[in-house]
């Protein structure tokens, strides 16, 4: 289990963006209007979570601002995972 508020969120990202995945393919595959919304509500509430714990972390100096710019922006939680990814790889350099 993640012991770090790093590692909490670094988790949750990534399943944000399992969730978004799963909405782009039920999207793009038509496979449902009532998965689409499932995971779009499933995907927005966490989307917005994601964000308000990156920014609570920015503020604590868990992670660099720019990990929020890449959580709100477009890509969202694929673009908040590969900046937490960088972040990741960052730490261990120090």
């Amino acid at each position: 289990m993640p012991d770090s508020y790093f590692q909490r969120v670094r988790a949750y990202s990534a399943l944000e963006a399992c969730v978004f995945t799963a909405l782009l393919v039920v999207w793009i595959g038509g496979f449902g209007a009532r998965a689409q919304l499932v995971l779009g509500w499933c995907h927005g509430v966490g989307w917005i979570a994601l964000s308000i714990l990156v920014l609570i972390g920015c503020r604590r100096r868990v992670f660099p601002w720019p990990v929020l710019a890449a959580t709100v922006s477009p890509l969202g939680p694929l673009g908040a995972t590969v900046a937490i990814e960088l972040a990741a790889r960052r730490r261990k350099v120090r």
